[in-house]
């Protein structure tokens, strides 16, 4: 299925801000879910930040979540879209150079889960 035009401009401009595009990033080359205290520890930025760009990136529909116990996690909202398919590989491409604090927090943050 192909998006309107209205849809593909909503998705571009959720993707046009820094953090929610860190946001899909980590999502995608990270890990599939993360909650809200593990993106606000890797980004290191407040809570509303992190919940107002959430808000954004859900209304966009590229993200959707699932509660599991007293955790919210959120994960790329799984799709036949050849278009989606395209801009998650486009955000994947980027450099890891560019986000290499956000990893290294990332991956110790993930590292400390209560599984």
């Amino acid at each position: 299925m192909k998006p309107n035009l209205q849809n593909s401009l909503n998705i571009f401009k959720a993707l046009s801000e820094v953090t929610r595009l860190k946001i899909i990033w980590l999502l995608i080359n990270m890990d599939s879910r993360i909650c809200v205290s593990e993106i606000i520890e890797v980004l290191n930025e407040p809570q509303y930040n992190v919940s107002r760009h959430l808000r954004i990136l859900k209304k966009a529909d590229i993200i959707d979540e699932s509660k599991e116990g007293k955790w919210v996690y959120y994960f790329i909202k799984s799709t036949d879209s050849e278009f989606m398919l395209h801009i998650k590989n486009a955000v994947s491409t980027i450099s890891e150079k560019d986000m290499t604090i956000e990893i290294e927090r990332c991956k110790q943050r993930l590292l400390e889960r209560d599984y």
